[in-house]
């Protein structure tokens, strides 16, 4: 199984501010804490958003264009960290506000992306393990047509330490926003194969492609929920 996914535009974002997007390891470094600055969202809007929102905003703002578009919203893990701290505080016996609850739902940074930009085309959010990036490739391209682009957002944050297995080590956060169109002449290409993976499991498929979207980085084998996939770009 193959799959050909044409992309005009990519925006690229890290929380290891000595690695930009254009230099990124092949191994991710450990997070920083940082978040974008978003100079282009009124502070009082600002501060209602969440870390991975404010992430996603950051990385689509340059990819919106004259019109609007379609998107895709994507996030292995979403917003865990606030439902943690939710649920903490309501064992500890503190109450939760109905802004804390609106902001640990799964749609969060897709609500935000068409509330900021006055965008009302549709918007699905996907979350789908490892997979999730391609998995919401393949729906981004099952609604691009001659006259509509896509814009798929990947977004994710380090998962609270309770939940980190020898299998899953913690990622730092990043953002990866990309523009699908008939029109794009870059190809990303996502191959299912037998080969040994290449990065098990230091590093995520997100991070793999955003290196070789920056850069002449060759073809990554990266283990994914079933199966492996190579990946990579033509240009």
């Amino acid at each position: 199984m193959k799959y050909t996914f044409p992309v005009l535009g990519w925006q690229g974002w890290t929380s290891s501010t000595s690695n930009p997007a254009s230099e990124l390891p092949v191994y991710p470094d450990a997070d920083d804490g940082s978040t974008p600055a978003l100079p282009f969202v009124p502070a009082m809007k600002r501060r209602r958003l969440t870390r991975l929102a404010k992430m996603a905003l950051h990385v689509a703002e340059p990819l919106n264009g004259e019109g609007q578009l379609a998107t895709v919203f994507a996030s292995q893990h979403g917003e865990v960290g606030q439902t943690v701290d939710m649920l903490d505080r309501l064992l500890a016996g503190e109450a939760v506000s109905p802004t804390r609850f609106s902001q640990s739902v799964h749609n969060f940074a897709s609500g935000s992306y068409g509330i900021h930009f006055s965008n009302t085309q549709a918007s699905t959010s996907i979350a789908a393990g490892s997979d999730t990036l391609l998995m919401a490739l393949i729906e981004g391209q099952s609604q691009l047509s001659a006259d509509q682009d896509v814009l798929v957002v990947y977004m994710d944050e380090p998962v609270p330490a309770r939940f980190l297995t020898p299998a899953e080590p913690q990622q730092p956060a990043m953002a990866l926003a990309l523009r699908l169109s008939l029109s794009a002449s870059t190809r990303l290409l996502a191959r299912a194969c037998e080969a040994p993976a290449d990065h098990p499991p230091l590093t995520s498929v997100p991070w793999q492609v955003l290196r070789m979207l920056n850069s002449a980085a060759g073809g990554v084998v990266m283990q994914q929920e079933r199966q492996r996939y190579h990946w990579s770009v033509s240009r």
